[in-house]
């Protein structure tokens, strides 16, 4: 997810772009048997609604090439299966800080000094998340042995293959899929580019905290000359979420 970017100022950046005045469902860039403008909307719907459409939209309309920009954050970089007990690492993010530290398959046991548990993960007691560059030290169970292992918080820009991204959705939850509320406040298309900008609004449930939290987000599709989705990424109000959620920047 696309940290720090406000609403107001995602939605102005979208509108800065030369968008054409044609917004209706059935228009659009030419390509493929449904048109850019309703697969982006029935895609951002599906998002809030369910998580077998997001599979089907992501399996039929994603191009095999494309990739999936969810945001850059501050961390370590690596992906990991939150319905399960351990906390072992399905991939290591390109470019991050994990990379050359972590592997395929490790399985954390400890993060400065906390018990890597699930029970201590969704508290929020594994301290992941803090001020870049800071160290954080952990030990994490590799080939039936434990090794200590140390990172320095970065910045992490995340790009998801589509099978990254079908594997994203298979892991999630079907239960707690999905918006309380949601809208689509307005679309719009940029013939030329081939690109839709889609400017949504969601009213959610945070599970760890459980507490709800709501937000703006425009989501900018980018499609290829045989209408797949190339491109996928959003912008929206992560300072307003966290501190929904109780959080505060404490410098």
């Amino acid at each position: 997810m696309n940290k720090l970017l406000t609403y107001s100022f995602a939605f102005a950046c979208v509108m800065a772009f030369n968008l054409s005045a044609d917004h209706h469902e059935g228009k659009g860039m030419k390509g493929g048997k449904m048109m850019p403008l309703k697969i982006a909307k029935n895609w951002v719907e599906a998002t809030y609604t369910s998580k077998d459409k997001t599979m089907k939209m992501v399996t039929k309309h994603m191009a095999d090439d494309g990739f999936n920009y969810p945001g850059r954050f501050v961390g370590f970089g690596f992906v990991f299966d939150p319905q399960k007990d351990e906390m072992t690492v399905n991939w290591v993010i390109e470019n991050s800080p994990a990379v050359g530290i972590l592997k395929e398959g490790d399985t954390f046991v400890s993060v400065n000094g906390v018990p890597a548990t699930r029970e201590n993960r969704d508290s929020g007691k594994l301290v992941f998340a803090g001020l870049p560059g800071e160290k954080v030290n952990a030990v994490v169970r590799r080939d039936g042995k434990d090794v200590p292992v140390a990172f320095a918080r970065g910045l992490v820009d995340p790009a998801y293959t589509k099978e990254q991204v079908l594997s994203n959705i298979e892991n999630a939850n079907a239960d707690n899929w999905g918006a309380i509320e949601h809208k689509i406040n307005e679309m719009a298309v940029n013939n030329k580019e081939r690109t839709v900008y889609v400017w949504s609004w969601h009213k959610s449930l945070d599970e760890p905290t459980q507490k709800e939290f709501e937000a703006h987000v425009v989501t900018r599709f980018a499609f290829n000359e045989e209408g797949k989705v190339i491109a996928i990424a959003n912008l929206t109000e992560e300072a307003l979420i966290q501190s929904q959620l109780g959080f505060r920047v404490t410098r």
